[in-house]
């Protein structure tokens, strides 16, 4: 009895090693992973944090004209404001300059803080 249990045992860990580890779960798309990993404001109120793609809008509401372009992944935002809600839960949004020479709001889902508005910043 001692044995069969014991070769059982021995089966069901290598089938189990023969699997490989556990996939891990993907992210929602578009849905970005917040983090503060190198997220700071500088002596001068800049916010310097990663970021995700997104269009950069000439006022802070999603109706508004897109003027430009963010594909970066770290970017530096000048100041915040209040526009339109968003899925990140608040109304804030940060003004950049875009990858492509323009500049605008992008809603701070888009921006991996930890909290919005982040602290020392200067509100627009």
């Amino acid at each position: 009895m001692k044995l069969r249990t014991f070769l059982a045992t021995v089966v069901t860990g290598a089938a189990l090693a023969a699997t490989g580890p556990t996939p891990a779960v993907a992210e929602t798309p578009g849905t970005p992973h917040k983090t503060a990993a190198h997220c700071y404001v500088d002596s001068n109120g800049t916010l310097h944090c990663a970021n995700g793609a997104s269009d950069l809008r000439s006022q802070p509401y999603f109706r508004a004209p897109v003027v430009s372009r963010l594909d970066s992944t770290y970017s530096y935002f000048s100041c915040w404001t209040e526009g339109d809600p968003h899925s990140g839960g608040n109304d804030i949004w940060y003004y950049t300059d875009g990858d492509d020479g323009g500049h605008g709001f992008l809603p701070a889902q888009r921006v991996f803080t930890p909290q919005d508005p982040m602290p020392g910043m200067y509100h627009c």
